[in-house]
């Protein structure tokens, strides 16, 4: 029985540790997937502010099942994947993690919004369902998320 726990454990946590290169038409087609609410957070390791605002996303994902969290890191080729998988593991991170092998921002900036300045943390959420589609440029605080995920719903 102890046998079985550990490798559940282990593979649970092996999964939660993956990191996916994603070229953007990969994520032009990840955002077109699925017909519920799914949130693709744009975001790096270096990045502070980035970094305040994932607990917010984690524990949204955990009030919201059914709403799938999606986070797309913008770090350099020198991350992946090393950096960004010990990342995700000390932070705990549990949504599925792509990171974008295309350096050059003005090759998917236009997928995710034609307004969108490159700044991250940045974030869709998008509701194929409603044909809801909202960018928000900038640190979302929790109670933002909150109302935007509401509003997506």
């Amino acid at each position: 029985m102890r046998i079985l726990l550990i490798l559940l454990l282990f593979t649970v946590s092996a999964r939660a540790q993956q990191v996916q290169p994603v070229s953007p038409a990969g994520l032009e087609q990840l955002m077109r997937e699925g017909d519920s609410v799914m949130v693709v957070n744009l975001w790096a390791t270096w990045c502070v502010p980035c970094i305040k605002e994932l607990p917010y996303f984690e524990k949204q994902s955990k009030l919201n099942p059914s709403v799938k969290f999606i986070y797309v890191s913008l770090d350099l080729d020198e991350a992946y994947p090393s950096k960004i998988r010990q990342f995700i593991r000390q932070r705990k991170i549990s949504g599925k993690v792509y990171w974008m092998e295309e350096t050059n921002a003005n090759k998917y900036a236009r997928i995710i919004d034609p307004r969108w300045e490159g700044s991250i943390p940045a974030t869709i959420i998008i509701n194929p369902a409603k044909a809801y589609r909202k960018f928000i440029e900038g640190v979302m605080e929790e109670e933002q998320l909150q109302w935007e995920l509401s509003r997506a719903k």
